[in-house]
């Protein structure tokens, strides 16, 4: 059988796309061999959106609001920054790492895109720090110094800028999404705060045809 393709449209500053991160991760790492996932950095915060963290209000309110709902856990070093509030969030600094991560290991967008967002979330780093990105790498045992020095090539922002304006053509009204290609266009499966579980009886749903008005819910 042809692996299903699916595509994950999320933003390293997603707070829900954190929460869904790991019930993904599970519902992927169940399905290995049945699908290939295709990561999209979705350019969330660009342009008049960049602004440090502390422009933005409620933030901590809306992580202790996530973990109710999901589960999900933030670090100490998260809640320090948000509270400085001087860390400045751009989805263009954040997807240009990612695709520098990237270019070293295509095949694992999902781990790249949770150890970017586990060093914001969970440490609280500032991502326009090369050494973070440097960090990153290392914790994905990647080669630090391309890192460094593919983050800053044109290319990886040609390639960052091309990713957003992919999105803008896909059917996503929010993040996270989680799309499935059909012969008949895509398929949306989850939530932020759907489980792994139901990520899987809606994978196989649309496996067997079923209609979307049948398909489990979040």
């Amino acid at each position: 059988m042809t692996p299903a393709r699916l595509i994950y449209v999320t933003d390293t500053y997603c707070i829900w796309c954190w929460a869904f991160g790991e019930a993904l991760r599970e519902f992927v790492a169940r399905n290995a061999g049945r699908l290939t996932l295709e990561v999209l950095p979705a350019g969330m915060l660009v342009g008049e959106r960049v602004v440090p963290v502390g422009q933005k209000p409620r933030v901590l309110e809306t992580a202790r609001r996530v973990t109710e709902l999901t589960g999900a856990r933030f670090g100490d070093g998260f809640r320090a920054s948000v509270e400085r509030g001087k860390t400045v969030l751009d989805s263009g600094v954040s997807a240009a790492a990612f695709w520098a991560l990237h270019a070293q290991a295509p095949q694992r967008g999902l781990d790249i895109a949770h150890a970017l967002q586990h060093a914001w979330y969970v440490d609280g780093r500032d991502l326009h720090d090369e050494a973070v990105v440097a960090d990153v790498a290392r914790a994905l045992n990647l080669d630090p110094a391309r890192a460094t020095s593919d983050v800053r090539r044109p290319e990886t922002l040609a390639q960052s800028q091309a990713g957003f304006a992919r999105r803008q053509t896909l059917p996503v009204e929010g993040y996270p999404t989680l799309l499935m290609q059909t012969p008949e266009g895509y398929r949306r499966l989850g939530g932020a705060t759907t489980s792994a579980e139901k990520l899987q009886q809606e994978f196989e749903a649309i496996l067997h045809g079923e209609p979307e008005a049948q398909q489990a819910t979040a």
